[in-house]
C-alpha cells in the first residue's frame, strides 16, 4: 500500500484515530475527515508525519451532509488525485434511550447519520474508483447491527442496514475490481464505551472467551489487513471482532 491514498471517514478519534495511524505506518497516504475537533485533527496529522511513514491530511466534513461530502471529494480530486481506498467509520451511537422514550428527531438523526455517512461517501467516491478500475471499501459496522442493544434501537438498525446495502452495492462494483467488506467490532475500549457502568461490562463478558473490552490497536490491524493484504476473493463479507462475544 505504499503510496496509495485512503480516505477514513471520522478519524479524528478513537477506532478512526488508531485505523489512521496504522495505515500511514503501512505507508498510506491518509486522508480523514472530522466533525468538530480541529485540533485533535491536528494533533494526529503532526503526530503521524512525524513518524516517517506515510503522510497525514485532515479535513473538516458532515459525512452525513452529501453538498459537504462532495465538496470533500472535489478537493481530494484536485489535490491528489486518486483514491484507493475507504475506511467509512464516521458515526454517533446515540443517547441510550429506550426505543419509547427517544424522541423521534434524535432517533432518525442516528440514523441519518450513520447510513448516510455512508452511503454519501460512496456514492461520491466511487465513481473515481470505478474510473481506475480498482479500490477497497471497508464500512465500518458493529455486533450491535447483529443482536441489536437495548437504548440502542436507532444505532442497531443503522449499523444492520450498512451491512445489507455494503453487499448489494459489492455485486454492482465488483465488475470495476471493487470490493467491499464490513467490519464488526463488539465492546471496544475507547472513549465512546468509558462511560458504560463496569457492573454492565463485567456482566457483558462474565460467560464470553477473552473477558474483556477489545483494544483499538486489534480492530485498527484487521482493518488494515482488509485493505492491504486480504485477497481479492473476499467480498461482501461482514467480519466480526468481538472476542467471542456473538458465540457465548
Amino acid at each position: 500500500m505504499d503510496n496509495q491514498i485512503v480516505l477514513v471517514t471520522g478519524g479524528s478519534r478513537g477506532i478512526g484515530r488508531s485505523i489512521c495511524s496504522v495505515l500511514a505506518q503501512r505507508g498510506c497516504t491518509v486522508i480523514f475527515t472530522y466533525l468538530n475537533n480541529e485540533r485533535m485533527a491536528l494533533e494526529l496529522v503532526e503526530e503521524i508525519n512525524a513518524l516517517g511513514g506515510g503522510r497525514a491530511y485532515s479535513y473538516q466534513c458532515d459525512m452525513s451532509n452529501l453538498k459537504a461530502v462532495q465538496g470533500l471529494a472535489a478537493r481530494l480530486k484536485k489535490e491528489h488525485g486518486r483514491l484507493e481506498g475507504i475506511v467509512n467509520n464516521a458515526g454517533i451511537i446515540g443517547d441510550g434511550k429506550s426505543f419509547l422514550m427517544a424522541s423521534d428527531d434524535h432517533w432518525w438523526s442516528v440514523m441519518r447519520t450513520n447510513i448516510g455517512s455512508v452511503t454519501n461517501t460512496c456514492r461520491i467516491m466511487l465513481p473515481l474508483m470505478i474510473s481506475q478500475r480498482k479500490g477497497r471499501i471497508i464500512n465500518m459496522t458493529s455486533i450491535s447491527g447483529q443482536k441489536g442493544n437495548a437504548g440502542q434501537s436507532a444505532y442497531s438498525a443503522s449499523k444492520s442496514a450498512i451491512v445489507t446495502f455494503s453487499r448489494a452495492l459489492a455485486k454492482e462494483v465488483s465488475r470495476f475490481g471493487i470490493t467491499i467488506n464490513c467490519v464488526s467490532p463488539g465492546l471496544i475500549d475507547t472513549d465512546m464505551t468509558s462511560d458504560i457502568p463496569n457492573d454492565y461490562v463485567v456482566n457483558r463478558f462474565v460467560n464470553t472467551p477473552l473477558k474483556r473490552k477489545g483494544e483499538v490497536a486489534e480492530v485498527s490491524n484487521l482493518v488494515a489487513y482488509l485493505l492491504c493484504d486480504a485477497p481479492a476473493y473476499l467480498v461482501g463479507q461482514e467480519l466480526t471482532i468481538d472476542g467471542g462475544m456473538a458465540i457465548s
